[in-house]
């Protein structure tokens, strides 16, 4: 179930913003990333409240995207797929092979397949820290705590965390500084690891098959959470 939560965490940023062409680092052969620079928790303090509104009217002016991911996970394993978008609430998160998961969620829960182990895990969306990134009006300042806004000349770093402390960890959002559009979020759990996401070849407000946001399949284990 820690792993499943770790996932769903993992897929908090995935909400619309403008467009972002950004290439992982050696799809084939993936180098681990390094870190960003330590710097102040907040740039410009005075400045974060106007700060965050543009950055939620930026994740609020598209409502639906799709395109590639590449994950480097905090053990070292490296993976990709694709990923498509429509808010409120509809997710599908599929990874390529040989990996065998596929994270969907239809607006009411998220389900996790495996489908080496042939199990499907379920849990409500709004127990996930997704449902405050899949909402119609993202509110980054009232539906989360935001610990941390910094900027520089090419980014701007927001890391936030769940305001009523039932979820551990903190997601760090990487916005182009220009544009505010959303390049990677890292993901850092309680124990010092840290997942990173790059996105690359966005499309942006085309229609997407509602099917991808439905998983149904009787013949597998269905474990409720």
């Amino acid at each position: 179930m820690k792993k499943f939560l770790m996932m769903a965490a993992a897929l908090t940023l995935m909400a619309p913003v403008a467009i972002a062409q950004v290439q992982p680092n050696g799809q084939n052969a993936p180098q681990r990333l390094q870190a960003a620079p330590s710097q102040a928790a907040f740039t410009d303090p005075r400045s974060v409240p106007a700060d965050l509104a543009r950055v939620d009217a930026a994740m609020n002016s598209t409502a639906s995207f799709s395109g590639r991911f590449a994950q480097y996970a905090a053990d070292g394993s490296f993976a990709q797929g694709q990923v498509y978008i429509r808010r409120p609430g509809k997710l599908r998160f599929e990874y390529d092979a040989p990996n065998p998961l596929l994270i969907v969620s239809d607006g009411v829960t998220l389900t996790q397949q495996d489908k080496a182990l042939e199990t499907i895990d379920r849990v409500p969306l709004s127990a996930t820290p997704l449902n405050y990134f899949l909402k119609e009006n993202i509110d980054l300042a009232n539906d989360t705590e935001v610990i941390a806004l910094q900027k520089t000349y090419n980014e701007w770093r927001v890391t936030a965390r769940d305001g009523s402390g039932e979820l551990d960890g903190a997601i760090t959002m990487v916005f182009d500084a220009n544009t505010l559009a959303l390049k990677e979020w890292i993901i850092a759990d309680n124990f010092g690891g840290e997942t990173r996401v790059l996105l690359s070849d966005l499309k942006y407000n085309e229609r997407i098959n509602p099917r991808l946001f439905i998983l149904r399949d009787d013949s597998r284990r269905d474990r409720r959470r």
